[in-house]
Formats: structure tokens, C-alpha cells, sequence
């Protein structure tokens, strides 16, 4: 049973996706607040996507859905449904294939699986203003890639991340971080600048002059130059979009606190609780490297309420989250220690203030752009701000129960 247990995982997960998406009371890309498949609108989108300068450099989903809807004889619609769900299951299985491959315990990998399908921009992948589209095949090549740099198979990785690219150009935003994972396995030469460390360091840049190559030769060819000139010179005004009214602000800011939030504060608690491993080093150094990049970008040039866009420097963190954040994690799967925690009135006190401002700032403060009957977006953030709250108290009287034991025993 271990062995089908990544894939059971992907599968039911994928179902609860598919699931959510399609209940009644949503209104989703995927059924447009029906019961039945929004065949018209997806296919609009995939038209869009395909004829939209900005999107149109990313062929490589769309080609697959139209493929499929080919060779199976479905709707386009039919096609989006089945490509995306079945790009997910894989990416799903990869983040637990690449989690064992950096030496996760099967349980660690799984939970590493769970943790990666609960991510708001995955869970939440086709919610508007989500719309996920190249995101999930972007992630199983990016996943690929990162598979074929730690086994150094260079003849993988190279096609691998120029897919990767060509699927959304974010993906070179990842390319530092790589770089710094190969640092760390080009230590294991004897000499980091002999002659085969440093051919490896340029097949680890090829994939960026080549996706140069495609980029031009596309443009070129499809004559959308002129468009996507006058399309990159307006992306600043998306900075307008995300903070020129007191509700955008709010909803940019809670758009990546649900995305990076959970990673962002227990990388900061378990930093002071342990300490990590040159491996673990390296990956949490290229996640802040992409975090870093990505964020201003998407503050500036995009707009932020499509909350998938922060997503990105987590494919550094998703093979790592049991290892890192497990024992943390672990406070709150502890019965007695709530019992102790809460028997004291001012912790009792706390977590009711918290749990109001937690309330306060999910279906209060924060006012999605799509309305909040449609989606369940208040309900995750409020559950995510009442988990973080707790495993702050708990850490909190955790740590100050153990000041009092040290200073008994002394």
C-alpha cells in the first residue's frame, strides 16, 4: 500500500480540487456557477490565451489541450479539464518523487504532497481571479528540472527548463536558485573551477539564451512585436491596480500572505528552534533569492490578486516542508499541550482576541475582487490566521514552560 500511497494522495486531492470547483455554490472557470462544465467560456480562454501577444509565447498547454481534444474526440472545454487535472495529479507526484530524491522519509514526502495540494493558489487553481492556465505544467517541468540538475543529468535538465521557460517565462526567475543548489553540488569537486564544473555551469545558463532564441524567432515569425512592445510598456500601471485604493492594498497583501504567509513565518519560527542542514541551507537560500525577485515583480507588473503569481519560489520549499517545518507543525497535533496551554486564563484570553482579529481581518478587512459567495477564499484565510495563532501560543508557552523547568532545575 506505501507504494500507491503518492498516488492515492494526488488522486484524491485532484477529485477535491475538481470537486470544489464544480459545487453548485461556486463560480469557477470551470463551471461559470452551474453544475455543468463551462465548455464556451474555456474555450474563449484557450482562444485568448492563444491569440493575446502576452500569452500567446506560451503555446505549450494550449497545444496540449488542443491535442487531446484531437485525439479523444472531446470538447475544448472537456480537454482544459482533463490536461490541467492530470498535469496536477503529476506535479502532485513529483513534489513527492523529488522529496525523496533530497532523502524525505516516505512520510515526510507525503506530507510534503498534502502540504503542496493545500497551497491556496492550487487548491483554489481555477477560482477567479486565480485563473490558472500554464501554472500546472510550468511546476511538473520546473519539478523535472530541478530532479534532472540533482542527479546531473544535463541532458535532461537543459530541454527540460527551456520547457519550462517557453510554458511561462517567470520560470528564469528561478535560475539564481539553481544556481546556488549547484554550488552546492559542485563542492563535491575537488576543484570548483576545474574544466567539467565549469562546463556544467554553462549548460546550466544554456536554457536562458535559447528561450532568447525562441522568444525572437516567435515574435518574428507570428509579427506580434509591435503588441507585445505596447503590452510591456503598460505593465506598470498594474502597480495602480494593486495599491491605488485602500481595498486593492488590502487585497494584494492578503493575496501573498495566503500564498507564502505559512511558509514565510514557520521558516522564521524554525529558524530559531534548529538548525538546518547545508542542503536545507541551500534550498531555503534559493526560495529567499526567488522570493525576492518574484514579489516586486508581481507587485509592480502584474496584477497581485491573482494570487497563483506569488507561487513560484515555492517549488524550492515544497520537497523541504515536512523536513523543515515538521517539528514545528507538530505542536499542533498535541492534545495535552492545548489542555496546559489553555488552563491559564491570559492564553485563554489571547487566542480569543486573535481568534476576533482573525475574524475581523478574513470576512471584514479583506474583500475578495470576485464576490466571496462564490468562492470559499474568507474561509481558507480565516483558518489559516487561527492555525498561525495557535502555534504561536503554543510556541510561546511551550518555550516559556521550559524557561521555568531550566530555571527549576537550577
Amino acid at each position: 500500500m506505501k507504494n500507491y500511497c503518492p498516488y492515492l494522495v494526488s488522486f484524491l486531492f485532484v477529485l477535491l480540487i475538481y470537486g470544489i470547483h464544480m459545487l453548485p455554490v461556486s463560480d469557477s472557470m470551470l463551471n461559470e456557477n452551474n453544475t455543468e462544465l463551462s465548455n464556451v467560456f474555456l474555450a474563449s480562454q484557450i482562444r485568448y490565451h492563444q491569440e493575446f501577444a502576452p500569452f500567446a509565447r506560451r503555446p505549450l498547454t494550449s497545444l496540449l489541450i488542443e491535442g487531446s481534444s484531437g485525439i479523444f474526440g472531446i470538447t475544448l472545454g472537456e480537454s482544459f479539464v482533463l490536461v490541467n487535472l492530470l498535469l496536477l495529479f503529476f506535479s502532485g507526484l513529483l513534489v513527492y518523487i523529488l522529496s525523496i530524491a533530497l532523502n524525505a522519509s516516505r512520510g515526510h514526502a507525503i506530507f510534503n504532497q498534502v502540504a503542496y495540494f493545500l497551497t491556496f493558489s492550487i487548491l483554489f487553481a481555477f477560482f477567479p481571479p486565480v485563473f490558472s492556465y500554464d501554472e500546472p505544467l510550468q511546476y511538473c517541468l520546473i519539478m523535472l528540472s530541478i530532479l534532472s540538475l540533482i542527479r546531473e543529468k544535463w541532458g535532461y535538465f537543459v530541454p527540460l527548463f527551456l520547457m519550462a521557460t517557453i510554458a511561462r517565462e517567470s520560470t528564469v526567475f528561478l535560475w539564481p536558485g539553481l544556481v546556488v543548489i549547484f554550488s552546492g553540488l559542485s563542492l563535491k569537486s575537488r576543484n570548483i573551477w576545474s574544466s567539467e564544473v565549469k562546463r556544467k555551469l554553462v549548460l546550466l545558463f544554456l536554457p536562458i539564451p535559447l528561450y532568447a532564441i525562441y522568444l525572437g524567432v516567435f515574435l518574428w515569425v507570428t509579427g506580434i512585436w509591435r503588441e507585445t512592445s505596447e503590452v510591456a510598456a503598460n505593465r506598470l500601471s498594474c502597480a495602480f491596480e494593486n495599491f491605488g485604493a485602500v481595498a486593492n492594498s488590502v487585497e494584494t497583501l492578503v493575496s501573498f500572505f495566503v500564498v507564502m504567509g505559512p511558509s514565510l513565518y514557520f521558516l522564521y519560527m524554525t529558524r530559531k528552534a534548529r538548525v538546518f542542514t547545508t542542503m536545507e541551507k541551500k534550498y531555503v537560500l534559493s526560495f529567499l533569492l526567488a522570493l525576492a525577485i518574484n514579489t516586486p515583480i508581481v507587485m509592480t507588473a502584474t496584477l497581485a490578486r491573482e494570487t497563483r503569481l506569488f507561487a513560484l519560489p515555492l517549488v524550492f520549499l515544497w520537497p523541504l516542508a515536512g523536513q523543515l517545518f515538521g517539528r514545528d507543525l507538530a505542536l499542533l497535533m498535541k492534545p495535552r499541550l492545548y489542555l496546559a496551554c489553555f488552563k491559564d486564563w491570559r492564553y485563554s484570553v489571547l487566542l480569543l482576541l486573535l481568534s476576533f482579529m482573525s475574524y475581523a481581518v478574513a470576512f471584514r478587512l479583506y474583500v475578495p475582487s470576485f464576490p466571496a459567495k462564490d468562492n470559499f477564499f474568507n474561509e481558507y484565510l480565516f483558518i489559516l490566521l487561527l492555525i498561525v495563532s495557535l502555534h504561536f501560543l503554543l510556541n510561546m508557552f511551550g518555550n516559556l514552560d521550559s524557561k521555568k523547568d531550566q530555571v527549576g532545575k537550577g
